[in-house]
């Protein structure tokens, strides 16, 4: 016989004191959907956006937008109805008068799921109708946009069900509020907190690390806590590719609901009111909130001090943690301050780990920083720019259609300053592995005796290393990050080795593909640092000029590539159209994109230098006319004094100046240039005082400058003798 407590008809019953769940759901997804459309058709159509841009952006409100705001009301949702269906189980009269009604837990558990599986729902697909009502009143209907609003509604419920479940095993396991609470609270923030704990100690105690996290830390971030894996799912929802996560989403949902099934089913009634109603939980749960709380209060007393005492302050923070952090969780468990030193074999058991764990930190036990991924396992290694302020390029891709799409480019839009791409191969990977093992030692010479440093942000006073972020893009399709500390010769037969063997000529030089229409105009910085636009006048020369430097640049190899310059030019190109997008939609505007790359011209640019040539602006030092070179050179360590101007003028002087002067703009990264020895450098140039910076190439330092300075601080040692 059917059982009158699993009928619909004691579901109405039982839904007359929860009514506000349901009407508190309808008000949040009306905000969420029809109220959420209406202001942005509003805004659209009031922006003048033309109807194709504006039905680009309303499929993009369905696939993205929707299914944000739809996901905050399903929090809250799934929020309350997991609390208001199994709130009683932390009162033990209401559980002997739920548990004295003539049916199973099982049942039971599954009543008050689909209850709140209806609460949900019925909303839901009411105000998802008038949406999509709205929207075909304005025009906006197809078999597209209703395949978008039931992948959305099906991806929402199982979003729900997931944070639900994850509400109800909370309850189930907890036996008084406070636990509740705070277990609730833990679920939602302890994976990105962990995350950013190990991301501190990453940076402080490791050499090699980069800003960009990858591996178990961002697993941490996205998919350690229920609410940050729903959030996850939703971008990766919007990008397209959410495959992968869409079965970790039905996995985890699977879990958890079957965890608190059985966590129900088999609760304990009469240890309601204890901290947890499995006394295993607890200690699991003490040993995860234990752990990170040593290291956290620890790692604080590491940042108290900057000397070499910082040790000791953090050794005394890791065992003052733990203690607190273990002595706290015993106080909140038995809500008794007498039971702060209560399970000592499990603290000393804690304190062990939270010592093991600093141990792998502190002396790099897994080899953090010397390890790179074997070669067999790398499909491409990609570097970060070391200098972006005098080349810029984009890389970009032309379609058929003369659209154009943007992969990257100088400011590397993928977020993680690593976008040019070398490639891989034997004599690259045996470069890249040499670098890693000398890094660490590199940063140790610079430091000193310090023991810690934030080492992403590392600067080499010296000049004679630079720090380059590395990314080692993996078979599997996950990349691994490091910054190394490398020699400019490093970086240049990088450099070299990505010109000759990778694709890294091709995404630098992408630009260039681009139709000769859109080509606006070009200016050359000459080797005197002049900026002059050219040919302003006579379309068909600059064209020439482009088509000259395109020919130059598909003959050089990468000896050329990375040679001396002796000039640089500037292609402006305008009104480029792009890729249908809504994240950078401008009303009016027929081309998303303008560009204005800067590339080196090298002097084996047979084609390009015969052009710049006649316009009459000199491409080497030995066409400049040098009138003379003022200097003036500290004239001690501190670089606070500095010596009367000296003026070099003598023809002999000159003459080995031109070889050692370069324009600022035209020194590459991969050439050392000499800027420690003086104060002030002034150059003049057929009688006239140019107003750009000038540098001094290290290797061509003339003999007489490096007798000047030192004699500029000999003298300021006998002054104070």
């Amino acid at each position: 016989m059917k059982s009158k407590i699993y009928s619909s008809r004691y579901m109405k019953v039982t839904s007359k004191g929860l009514v506000w769940i349901p009407a508190f759901v309808t008000i949040g997804f009306l905000l969420a959907f029809p109220v959420a459309e209406l202001i942005m058709l509003g805004n659209w159509f009031g922006m003048e956006y033309t109807a194709r841009e504006i039905n680009a952006l309303y499929v993009n409100l369905w696939q993205n937008g929707f299914m944000i705001t739809g996901l905050a009301v399903a929090a809250l949702a799934a929020l309350f109805n997991g609390i208001s269906q199994f709130w009683y189980l932390y009162s033990l009269r209401k559980i002997d008068f739920y548990h004295s009604l003539p049916v199973k837990r099982n049942r039971m558990f599954w009543y008050k799921t689909l209850q709140s599986l209806l609460y949900f729902l019925v909303p839901y697909l009411v105000m998802e109708f008038f949406a999509i009502c709205i929207g075909a009143m304005r025009g906006f209907f197809s078999l597209h946009l209703m395949k978008l609003a039931f992948l959305m509604m099906v991806f929402h419920l199982m979003l729900y069900l997931l944070m639900y479940f994850s509400v109800v095993l909370v309850i189930c396991i907890t036996g008084h509020l406070l636990m509740g609470a705070l277990l609730l609270v833990a679920a939602v923030a302890y994976g990105p907190v962990l995350s950013v704990l190990l991301d501190l100690y990453e940076m402080a105690f490791y050499y090699t690390r980069s800003e960009s996290s990858y591996g178990f830390v961002k697993w941490l971030k996205e998919m350690a806590s229920p609410f940050t894996i729903s959030y996850t799912f939703v971008k990766k929802y919007a990008e397209g590719n959410y495959g992968g996560i869409l079965i970790a989403v039905i996995l985890v949902t699977a879990a958890l609901g079957g965890l608190g099934y059985y966590a129900f089913v088999h609760r304990r009634s009469e240890r309601t009111g204890m901290a947890f109603v499995f006394p295993w939980i607890g200690t699991v749960v003490k040993f995860l909130i234990v752990v990170p709380g040593g290291l956290g209060i620890g790692f604080i007393f590491y940042m108290l001090s900057s000397d070499s005492s910082r040790t000791i302050w953090w050794i005394f923070g890791l065992i003052l943690g733990t203690l607190l952090a273990g002595g706290i969780m015993e106080i909140i468990y038995y809500r008794d301050f007498r039971r702060f030193f209560s399970h000592k074999i499990q603290l000393v058991i804690n304190g062990a780990c939270v010592a093991l764990v600093a141990c792998v930190f502190f002396f790099d036990l897994t080899g953090y920083d010397e390890y790179v991924p074997s070669y067999d396992k790398i499909e491409n290694i990609a570097i970060g720019s070391v200098d972006t302020e005098k080349e810029t390029t984009y890389n970009v891709k032309v379609n058929e259609d003369g659209t154009v799409a943007m992969l990257d480019s100088g400011y590397y839009l993928n977020g993680d300053s690593t976008g040019n791409d070398l490639g891989i191969d034997q004599n690259l990977f045996d470069s890249i592995k040499e670098i890693a093992k000398e890094s660490k030692e590199t940063c140790k010479e610079i430091i000193g005796n310090s023991t810690a440093l934030w080492f992403s942000n590392l600067w080499d006073p010296s000049r004679n290393t630079l720090g380059l972020k590395v990314r080692y893009d993996l078979k599997s399709g996950s990349a691994i990050y490091r910054y190394y500390m490398v020699s400019l010769d490093d970086i240049k037969n990088l450099w070299k080795e990505g010109m000759a063997e990778g694709p890294l000529k091709a995404e630098r030089y992408s630009i260039l593909n681009l139709d000769d229409k859109y080509v606006d105009e070009v200016r050359c910085d000459f080797i005197t640092g002049q900026s002059i636009f050219l040919f302003q006048d006579n379309k068909a020369k600059k064209q020439l000029l482009v088509d000259a430097f395109r020919q130059d640049v598909e003959e050089a190899d990468p000896e050329v590539l990375t040679g001396e310059p002796c000039a640089s030019l500037t292609i402006g190109y305008s009104d480029v159209p792009s890729v249908e997008g809504t994240d950078d939609m401008v009303v009016g505007k027929t081309g998303d994109y303008s560009f204005s790359p800067c590339f080196y011209v090298f002097p084996q640019f047979k084609r390009t230098v015969e052009i710049l040539k006649e316009t009459g602006y000199p491409i080497s030092m030995d066409d400049v006319n040098l009138s003379s070179v003022e200097v003036q050179y500290y004239m001690n360590e501190n670089q606070n004094e500095v010596s009367s101007p000296i003026i070099y003028n003598k023809p002999e002087q000159l003459s080995e100046l031109k070889k050692a002067l370069r324009c600022y703009q035209m020194v590459p990264f991969w050439e050392k240039q000499e800027l420690d020895g003086w104060a002030s450098l002034k150059v003049v140039i057929d009688g006239m005082e140019t107003e750009v910076a000038w540098s001094i190439m290290a290797k061509d330092v003339p003999e007489f400058m490096k007798e000047d300075s030192q004699r500029a601080l000999s003298f300021e040692v006998l002054d104070e003798e």
